[in-house]
């Protein structure tokens, strides 16, 4: 019975060691993970997406790098990159093939956006044998250059046929741009309107939209170039535009440079009859 206090006091040690154990198993230190709020990128173009942190202090070649997206269109969140301590990364899901982790943190580069890129990006870091943790947010935003500019009925530098003194209209549509696209109209250079359009929505998250020319032509519009022209409010598509024109005829003959063509084919076919 003298050995009974040695019994119990290891005992107690190596209940205590287990106890400790058990809660270091259950306990994580938070990792600060350092991403973007917020990231913009154009169709077909390719950003990277940052996102770093701070190595442990031991045990820093053990660690899992994942990548996660949630789509903007309410689909569910998925794993499309991993990497495992000194593995190469593994890419997964419809983007795998444009995706590539760059950089000797957890950066990871988009080739080739797509629309469907958009949407949440989740940076996770996890230094497993450190017990170290952490995640970090990235909203992606993808823009699209507007597709066409098209004043309707006419095609890009026609001559057409306003008597001064006559009202003519014109119909402009700007198709598939993200974000909307702003018509504006243009005389001979000179801008005569900013009038709100008509926006729709496509199903794909890009915008057309639909804008009138109302004028009452004069004598001095006669060659005048008529001018749609989008803008797209953002900063990386600011620089860039595209426009249909046409032209004005005031005091010549109500045709076309097409019909004009036809008629002198006419005459000429006519003469070797």
């Amino acid at each position: 019975m003298e050995k009974l206090p040695s019994l119990v006091i290891v005992a107690f040690i190596f209940t205590a060691l287990l106890s400790g154990c058990m809660s270091n198993e259950e306990e994580s230190d938070e990792l600060d993970v350092v991403t973007s709020e917020m990231s913009e990128g154009v169709t077909y173009d390719s950003v990277t997406l940052k996102c770093s942190y701070h190595y442990p202090g031991y045990y820093n070649d053990y660690l899992i790098l994942t990548w996660r997206f949630e789509p903007t269109d309410g689909g569910e969140q998925s794993v499309i990159m991993s990497k495992t301590n000194q593995e190469d990364p593994i890419y997964y899901g419809r983007q795998s093939g444009r995706l590539e982790h760059v950089g000797s943190r957890a950066d990871l580069r988009i080739d080739r956006l797509e629309l469907l890129d958009d949407g949440i990006y989740t940076c996770e870091v996890d230094f497993y044998l450190a017990k170290s943790y952490g995640t970090g947010d990235t909203r992606l935003h993808v823009y699209h250059f507007v597709d066409f500019v098209d004043i309707l009925q006419y095609n890009e530098g026609d001559y057409v046929w306003a008597p001064a003194g006559s009202p003519v209209s014109f119909d402009c549509k700007a198709t598939r741009a993200k974000p909307a696209a702003e018509l504006n109209w243009y005389k001979s250079g000179a801008l005569i309107t900013t009038e709100e359009g008509t926006y729709t929505e496509n199903s794909d998250g890009t915008f057309n939209t639909e804008s009138t020319l109302d004028m009452v032509t004069t004598l001095s519009d006669h060659n005048a170039l008529i001018k749609c022209e989008s803008k797209q409010d953002n900063r990386l598509l600011l620089g860039q535009r595209k426009y249909d024109s046409v032209v004005l005829n005031t005091s010549g003959a109500g045709f076309k440079t097409g019909s004009v063509l036809l008629t002198l084919l006419a005459v000429f076919i006519c003469s070797l009859i």
